[in-house]
């Protein structure tokens, strides 16, 4: 049996967060149509994992509606975010989920969530496996649609200020 961090003892050090710091990752908006209207949340953990089939993971911290969501409909869209969006992503960090989009440009993606006009490209993704890992949840997700929106650069966590250590 393999024993988690907790219980050998182990937990998150501050010098093991400061090295986590300095990984970098991209900043994305993910967008999920639920009970007929749309949440839309900021990620950073989001990978690709394989070819064939072409499948994504999104880790998503399990006090989050949009996991809540996610793992009621079984889908999501992500929006790949150009660096000029950075000013504007604290729209996507208020708390009520209902007036995130609220003059957003978007469309519908072929999955049925919004897709912003201002996006670099997009993924529609349905949920494969969830998997619990720790404090957040692991989502692999089988990629069914997709394209570029506009040419831009990705906004990725060297441009975004805020470091990610788990606490908000």
């Amino acid at each position: 049996m393999v024993r988690g961090p907790r219980e050998r003892g182990l937990v998150m050090e501050r010098s093991w967060q400061d090295v986590l710091d300095r990984f970098h990752y991209g900043i994305y908006l993910v967008t999920i149509a639920s009970d007929g209207m749309y949440n839309a949340m900021v990620a950073s953990w989001v990978a690709q994992c394989s070819h064939e089939p072409p499948l994504i993971t999104l880790a998503i911290r399990n006090t989050r509606l949009s996991r809540e969501q996610i793992m009621n409909s079984g889908a999501f869209t992500i929006n790949v975010l150009p660096v000029d969006a950075l000013q504007d992503i604290g729209r996507f960090k208020i708390s009520d989920w209902r007036r995130k989009l609220e003059g957003v440009e978007y469309e519908l993606s072929p999955g049925g969530a919004p897709v912003l006009k201002d996006a670099v490209g997009y993924l529609d993704c349905t949920v494969e496996r969830a998997i619990e890992t720790g404090d957040h949840t692991l989502f692999v997700a089988r990629v069914t649609s997709g394209g570029i929106v506009k040419d831009g650069e990705a906004l990725t966590t060297r441009e975004y200020q805020g470091r990610y250590r788990g606490d908000r």
